[in-house]
């Protein structure tokens, strides 16, 4: 489930998984899977971050585009890419299936299918501000402590957490880069 996360630019936006089966994230109207997200932070971590870079993600323009979480959990038609993909992978029945699955990049194809039907895949600028000590996704903009609770996020599995407190190796891969990291943003992390 997506959460509430605070930016400079933005005050709150959300971020974050919102289909347990699969790997994709949105930062408000921006889609992206998290083995790329991770493999971003990763290679920032390890190179260092770059001052001013782009990275590819899906955006989707129209509101109405976006659909209904909410309504596709319900298992009710509804316009939009959150719609179909709870149509394809719908809401767990039993409680104890709501866990973040770690195979969900397994998905991806499909998931990708669905979202290029509502998206465009677009540049997402990425800027790097050691001097306002400031990270930029696209329009939005986050101080460290914000930028970290977004990989912490990723790290737990979001709201519902990982199944069985196992992670996709991606992850795994991002925090090592992350912890080993002596690049500003990832300072004490």
């Amino acid at each position: 489930m997506p959460l509430a996360h605070r930016t400079l630019s933005h005050g709150m936006v959300a971020f974050g998984f919102f289909n347990v089966k699969c790997d994709c994230l949105l930062l408000n109207n921006y889609f992206f899977f998290a083995s790329d997200f991770c493999a971003w932070v990763k290679t920032w971590a390890k190179e260092g971050p770059p001052a001013e870079g782009s990275e590819s993600i899906f955006l989707i323009e129209n509101p109405g585009d976006i659909g209904s979480r909410a309504w596709g959990e319900q298992g009710l038609r509804h316009h939009g890419f959150m719609s179909a993909l709870y149509e394809r992978f719908p809401f767990p029945e039993a409680p104890g299936g709501f866990k973040q699955q770690p195979e969900g990049w397994q998905e991806r194809a499909e998931v990708e299918s669905i979202l290029r039907e509502y998206a465009t895949v677009k540049e997402m600028a990425v800027v790097f501000d050691p001097g306002k000590e400031s990270i930029t996704l696209g329009e939005y903009d986050f101080d460290r402590p914000g930028f970290g609770e977004l990989l912490d996020y990723v790290w737990r599995g979001g709201m519902p957490m990982w199944r069985d407190d196992t992670r996709p190796q991606y992850v795994l891969d991002m925090i090592e880069a992350v912890r080993h990291s002596e690049c500003w943003p990832f300072a004490g992390m």
